[in-house]
């Protein structure tokens, strides 16, 4: 009987399954979890004991053979190295490298592509080349994305509504700062969030069609100071161009800081600008931005601004955000932008008149100094019950511009242009189950004391402007869902309370040249609105409508001018997602809009000749429109494309107006009903091909518009389109040559009533070389050519060609070499169409140019 212990201990111990292992297994880069890893467990004598693979989240259970005696696990995925670790006693996180895999001279990495619910992930090695100094040259690359000259963002076509970094908007839309800053090696991956609702306490409320751009950093890049310096200097003339880029990622807050100065061409202080879509809860009501006054400043022509800019600009920028809490956190921003230029143009300006045409000519030498001052402070809140934002802005600029023209009306101009603007946005949501009740509160003061002096043969021309307003905007919404309904009632009030006093002396003109005027409105406004939202269908009906009561108190002419206006702008939309590939959508709009502030009689010198008259009553158009569009993706496939048709029908209730009174051309109005048609077309298609380790794309649109000018008292109706078609393509050939082409060609036509039309041809094309001979050496050849059609008989053919050499000595440092405008070339022309006139510019563009340099990252 003593034996039946021992032969059931020795029989249980047999029989005993084998110790269970478990784990996480990740992207060791960018911690990202790896689904399908093949985990292999390896006994002593080295035969196989068990496997599986790892699920959707990363995590992993291996059970081995009963008996084996485990000593490792071993893990291998495709575009990962292989790896392996002892038998590990308890549960166990494994971090697998990115690798190339050859197979057969087949080279197999990590995807550049990944797509999860609304979630597209670009692999940013995978689109990065050598020569890539920033995260905006490689989104550039990426299909579906496209980087604007000026820096804005769009995807799809759409512009982006956010820009992130590891999923906090530090920049509140002046991302260019981190687009044309951050480097390609810092960032792991660029994820696109389609449909995004920043604001959580309104998701499955109101909806957005926009998408958000999320950078998620390496591990290097976290929580540590990263960043660039960089100093160059040349000749021919004195060039420099340096700057100190700086940020520290961390969980708990974020830093970014800019220094930079340029005499290249290059322009930091647009790194500022913001780029925002529509308000989600203003629907855009959130701003007041009256025209411009002055007109004097310095010419652009078509071309990169590095070729045509002679300037000397400086920016020093500091954002800064930190979690004060889990749900809380504190923005700040202070920016300063200086900016010297200086420009050398000739224009040839002809007006299609009832009785002939008429020609002017200019020859311009201009300077002007632009300074800008900005800071920013907000606190935000954003959980899934509240939502609140305190934002207060300031927007200090100083515009000082002389130039010297010759030609036709030889002058000296001298403009001083301040603007003075000071905001604070307020925005409270809260939100219990399917409701919500928001409240936002908007204000803006706004300063111009503006002047303008132009010193003729004759006399001297003074201009004198005081513009001052006060713009706010105060609502309350309440929003609830009842099944697939969701519901929005809004209501609120706007006001805008403004005075103008401008003083015109020494023209000798018989028009009125003076305003001192007092003018507004206050009114109130209701926005119910309904969504009806199904798996794949989407239909949203808007209809808003208001009362305003405007106000015109003229003091010269004794005058008050009251009006009461409705305004009511009823909008349809739909959305039709059959698949999560492809979407319809379509949208109509009637109705009519607010009234032109844009008042008094009193005429305004807007430079040397052009003189505007203001509208002397409200009035307002009648507005429809229709639209309809397609996007379609396949983000594992790498192709996207997009297509919009708008048309457009515009009743005005006042007509442009033209007259040439002596030296000057007077701009104005007349009471007649303006109608104004348009089509408007644009598509956009981008395809990954990964046998050339690159992507190819095009853009087309077209826009054409039906209206009509009062010139010299003689009705003018014409037509002005444009059709634009831009290629491009970017292709790695070998690890050593890469290249990127663009093409942008133009036809632009001009067609007035009862004359021969007048039609121009304009493109330019751009391709890249860069040979990498080496590692550390990186050599890149720049040719660009620009054809312009300056009439129907002649066109004007323009080649440029840059060079640089690039020298990695390491990680960290590297030194340039860069010649531009290899072949001298001193000047550029074009043709454009201006309302029925047409235009032939000469600008004198940046020498030859040579800079050394050398950079460090940290």
């Amino acid at each position: 009987m003593k034996k039946l212990p021992l032969l059931f201990l020795l029989f249980s111990a047999a029989s005993a399954p084998a110790q269970d292992y478990s784990g996480h297994v990740a992207d060791k880069e960018d911690g990202t979890a790896l689904a399908g890893v093949i985990v292999t467990a390896t006994d002593t004598a080295g035969h196989t004991a068990g496997y599986t693979t790892s699920s959707p989240s990363g995590d992993f259970r291996l059970v081995p053979k009963a008996g084996s005696d485990v000593a490792r696990l071993d893990f291998s995925m495709m575009g990962y190295r292989r790896q392996s670790i002892a038998a590990p006693g308890e549960r166990v996180v494994v971090l697998m490298t990115p690798e190339a895999t050859d197979i057969r001279e087949v080279t197999i990495r990590a995807p550049r592509l990944s797509f999860r619910g609304d979630t597209v992930s670009y692999n940013v090695d995978r689109y990065t080349e050598a020569q890539d100094r920033s995260i905006a040259d490689v989104l550039r690359k990426m299909p579906g994305i496209e980087v604007a000259a000026s820096g804005e963002i769009r995807y799809n076509g759409e512009p982006i509504n956010n820009f992130y970094i590891e999923g906090m908007d530090m920049l509140d839309g002046r991302y260019a700062q981190a687009a044309n800053n951050i480097a390609p090696q810092d960032v792991a991956r660029v994820e696109v969030l389609e449909n995004h609702q920043p604001i959580k306490a309104l998701k499955e409320i109101a909806f957005s069609d926009r998408a958000a751009i999320n950078l998620k950093l390496k591990p290097h890049a976290k929580a540590r100071w990263t960043g660039t310096l960089r100093g160059s200097a040349g000749w021919s003339p004195m060039l420099w161009n340096g700057g100190l880029f700086a940020m520290r990622i961390g969980a708990q807050g974020q830093s970014m800081v800019t220094l930079k100065s340029d005499g290249t061409g290059q322009n930091p202080a647009s790194e500022t600008d913001r780029f925002s879509v529509e308000d989600i809860l203003n629907g855009g009501a959130n701003s007041y931005d009256p025209p411009a006054h002055l007109a004097a400043g310095i010419s652009s022509a078509p071309l990169d601004d590095s070729r045509t800019r002679f300037n000397r600009s400086h920016l020093a920028s500091v954002n800064n955000l930190r979690k004060l809490s889990a749900d809380y956190q504190l923005n700040s921003s202070l920016a300063y932008g200086y900016d010297r230029l200086a420009s050398d143009h000739t224009s040839q300006q002809s007006w299609q008149l009832p009785d002939g045409v008429r020609t002017d000519t200019e020859q311009e030498s201009a300077t002007a100094r632009r300074q800008e001052l900005t800071a920013r402070l907000a606190l935000k809140a954003n959980t899934e019950k509240f939502y609140m934002q305190e934002k207060l802005e300031a927007n200090l600029s100083w515009n000082d511009i002389r130039s010297a023209l010759r030609g036709s009306y030889p002058n000296r101009q001298r403009a001083d242009a301040p603007a003075y603007g000071l905001e604070n946005d307020l925005k409270y949501i809260r939100r219990a189950g399917s409701r919500s009740l928001t409240v936002t509160s908007y204000l803006k003061y706004l300063a111009r004391p503006q002047s303008l002096e132009v010193l003729r043969d004759t006399g001297l021309q003074r201009q004198e402007i005081s513009d001052r307003g006060f713009y706010m905007n105060h609502n309350a919404a309440f929003g609830t869902q009842a099944g697939r309904f969701a519901f929005a009632f809004k209501g609120g009030v706007a006001a805008l309370f403004r005075t103008l006093d401008t003083d015109l002396s020494g023209t000798g003109l018989s028009l009125p040249t003076a305003n001192d005027l007092s003018t507004g409105y206050a009114g109130a406004y209701l926005q119910p609105g309904i969504t009806y939202r199904a798996p794949r269908l989407r239909l949203t009906l808007d209809l808003p409508a208001g009362y305003r009561r405007y106000r015109l108190h003229d003091r010269i002419a004794g005058t008050q001018s009251p009006a009461g206006l409705f305004t009511w702008k009823p909008r349809l939309a739909a959305k039709w997602s059959p698949s999560g590939r492809l979407s319809l959508s379509a949208s109509g709009t009637i109705g009519r809009d607010a009234a032109d502030d844009r008042t008094g009689a009193g005429a305004i010198l807007q430079d040397y000749r052009s003189i505007v008259c203001g509208v002397g009553e409200y009035l307002q158009a009648l507005q429809r429109s229709l639209s309809a569009g397609i996007t379609y993706k396949n983000p594992i496939g790498g192709f996207f494309t997009n297509l919009l048709v708008l048309r457009s029908w515009n009743d005005r209730p006042f007509l442009p107006t033209q007259q040439f009174d002596g030296d000057y051309i007077v701009y104005g109005s007349e009471r007649r009903t303006n109608r104004v048609r348009t089509w408007y077309f644009s598509g956009d298609a981008s395809q990954n091909i990964d046998a050339l380790n690159g992507q190819a794309g095009v853009s087309v649109s077209y826009n054409r518009s039906d209206m009509e000018m009062l010139q010299e008292q003689v009705p003018t109706p014409y037509q002005t389109s444009t059709l634009t078609v831009a290629p491009r393509f970017n292709f790695r050939f070998a690890a050593w040559l890469n290249t990127e082409y663009r093409l942008a060609y133009r036809y632009t036509t001009l067609a007035i009533r009862r004359r021969s039309p007048d039609a121009r041809h304009h493109f330019d094309q751009r391709l890249t070389v860069n040979v990498i001979p080496a590692k550390q050496w990186i050599i890149q050849l720049t040719g660009e050519h620009y054809y312009s059609q300056l009439s129907a008989r002649q066109g004007k053919h323009l080649l440029l060609a840059d060079a640089s050499l690039r020298w990695k000595a390491n990680a960290k440092w590297e030194v340039t070499a860069a010649v531009t405008n290899l072949l001298g070339r001193n000047e550029y022309a074009y043709t454009l169409f201006d309302g029925v006139s047409s235009g032939s510019c000469r600008y004198a563009i940046r020498p030859r140019n040579v800079l050394l340099g050398a950079s460090r990252r940290f």
